[in-house]
């Protein structure tokens, strides 16, 4: 029973891995392929559990275990498919214009090259908005401090 405690530990911790946002598609099949494993360690002590125990809460606690694993395992293919699908989708350029596109629209709605944020134009497009004095040898003097 030590070892089946181990085991689901173990998982448990390859399912909080598998969470992390910098990890890379390759490093996520390591770690799929280990919880795999470590599922069907899990599974057959719980089959002899259930095949050899009497105690029907003991064998509810088993089965409620294998639900259990069954979920660790659920979030783990869910990660492992959205890793594939960022690692093997190329972004067009109709895709690529529209990001660059919207983070442009972001960066010039929210924030001016003097690091303050405002709300207007701060970029000189619209200077009757511009939140600036007539920047001094190239330095600029927000009025917003």
């Amino acid at each position: 029973m030590t070892d089946l405690n181990k085991n689901i530990q173990k998982l448990t911790r390859l399912v909080e891995q598998s969470q992390n946002k910098k990890l890379l598609w390759e490093e996520m099949q390591i770690i799929s392929s280990k919880a795999f494993d470590l599922q069907d360690k899990i599974m057959a002590e719980l089959d002899k559990t259930e095949a050899i125990e009497k105690d029907i809460v003991k064998v509810q606690a088993a089965f409620n275990a294998r639900e259990s694993i069954w979920e660790l395992m659920h979030q783990i293919t869910d990660r492992e498919l959205e890793l594939k699908t960022k690692a093997h989708h190329k972004e067009t350029p109709d895709e690529r214009a529209k990001r660059h596109k919207e983070i442009m629209a972001d960066v010039h709605e929210h924030h001016c090259g003097c690091g303050h944020h405002h709300e207007e134009c701060c970029c000189h497009h619209h200077e009757e908005n511009c939140c600036h004095e007539k920047p001094k040898k190239g330095k600029c003097k927000c009025k917003k401090k």
